[in-house]
């Protein structure tokens, strides 16, 4: 035993390192543990005031209050009705001349950042999203403005270039905002003062009618979205050929509209592409509003994740020879399939713009192939036109895609094949 006193006290200094490190190692080893304990449990209680505070806001007590106050506050705008019901939503449809593959529909005023500093409200509100916003840097396209022709239909889009952190920080709070300012006055029966009470929507107005809000955004940058009616004529029973529609039912634990019924394929108007991306000529690319609805159309309809986002350096065009888009693509060119842009729905609780759009199919092989759908949603499914009715009559249904189904409705192109009747 002496000889090894002897051996430790050569050792010197090298031996006080390693005995530290002996003690050290383990204990920062303790610390990790802890903090990816405490971690979890932040993201677990989270998620749980997520889910409750969501529910909180399908409560039919407060979806009449909202609506009230956007009828008030957007009275200029035409609301989206459909079934004997008013949707919080406003209807903007194209002037009918633009046409796939939509080069005209959308321009980009810059393809520069401008970041900007994110108040303490801000901060806040992006802590309680939590692990529902999975890529907060990612680059995508803002409405800068609509222009509109002398009838009030839309000519074009302008957009800006923003992170999908801004778009929550400045559209997706306002809903969260207005619920907040609810749950504080609901007893004391105290009207909504916008520019007291509610100041991301006020900063959204900016100094216009809140209905020229909607056309042109002050300070805010809300994210452009896409969204397609896809109906397609199902062979599969040969005893019972009919035409079906995709819809599908949002999970628990997604950033907008947890639960609800939509149509997909659906989502942001994003480059495709990773979050560090920042090249102009990348997000320059990245600004074809077609491509990313075909984007959507693989990763929601067939569930192919990889083109969710982009990490291997691949094009933005890569998505083109995606086997299920190039074989829609193939049927566009054959007239067996039709894409039409229908107009823009702007969801008044975030005061978001969804570009609208109708695919109608008829193609035996085509009908063929199974539809997956995506993490994104509990259940998809290709439903006949009485069962779309029953869904969007009796169930909780997102209100962009109240207003594209009634977008579509209004379309000739349903009135071609033959289902309009069977949807009124």
């Amino acid at each position: 035993m002496s000889d090894f006193y002897r051996f430790w006290n050569d050792l010197g200094w090298l031996a006080n390192l390693l005995g530290i490190c002996l003690v050290v190692i383990p204990f920062f080893g303790l610390i990790r543990k802890n903090i990816s304990q405490l971690k979890l449990k932040i993201n677990k209680t989270n998620r749980e005031r997520r889910y409750k505070t969501y529910k909180e806001m399908t409560n039919n007590d407060y979806l009449n209050w909202q609506l009230i106050f956007f009828k008030k506050t957007y009275s200029e705008s035409e609301f989206v009705e459909l079934y004997n019901k008013t949707y919080p939503a406003t209807i903007i449809r194209s002037n009918g001349k633009i046409s796939y593959p939509f080069k005209e529909l959308c321009h980009l005023s810059s393809s520069d950042v401008v970041f900007f500093d994110f108040d303490k409200s801000q901060k806040k509100y992006l802590k309680f999203l939590g692990d529902s916003v999975k890529r907060p840097k990612m680059k995508g396209f803002a409405t800068d403005k609509l222009i509109l022709d002398h009838n009030g239909k839309l000519e074009k889009i302008y957009a800006k270039t923003i992170t999908y952190e801004q778009n929550l920080v400045t559209s997706h709070i306002l809903e969260f905002e207005l619920y907040k300012f609810y749950e504080k006055t609901r007893n004391k029966k105290q009207e909504a003062n916008i520019e007291k009470g509610l100041k991301y929507r006020s900063q959204y107005h900016g100094k216009q009618k809140p209905s020229l809000a909607i056309l042109k955004p002050f300070q805010a940058c809300p994210l452009i979205s896409v969204q397609a009616l896809i109906i397609y004529k199902d062979y599969k029973d040969p005893g019972n050929i009919s035409w079906k529609a995709v819809v599908a039912q949002r999970q628990k634990n997604v950033a907008v509209k947890p639960e609800v019924w939509q149509i997909q394929p659906a989502g942001g108007f994003e480059i495709y592409g990773d979050e560090s991306d920042d090249n102009n000529i990348l997000i320059e690319q990245g600004f074809d509003i077609k491509n990313a609805l075909l984007r959507e159309y693989a990763e929601e309809i067939y569930n192919i994740e990889e083109f969710a986002f982009c990490s291997d350096g691949r094009d933005s065009n890569s998505i083109l020879t995606e086997t299920h888009v190039s074989a829609l693509l193939n049927l566009i060119t054959q007239n067996k399939a039709t894409f039409e842009f229908l107009g823009v729905i702007t969801d008044l609780s975030v005061l978001r713009h969804e570009a609208s759009f109708l695919i109608v199919i008829d193609d035996e092989k085509y009908s063929s192939q199974p539809i997956i759908g995506s993490s994104e949603s509990v259940k998809i499914s290709s439903v006949n036109m009485n069962q779309l009715k029953e869904i969007f009559s009796k169930q909780k249904v997102h209100s962009s895609s109240a207003g594209l189904l009634q977008l579509a409705l209004e379309s000739a192109r349903l009135r071609e094949i033959g289902i309009t009747d069977s949807l009124k």
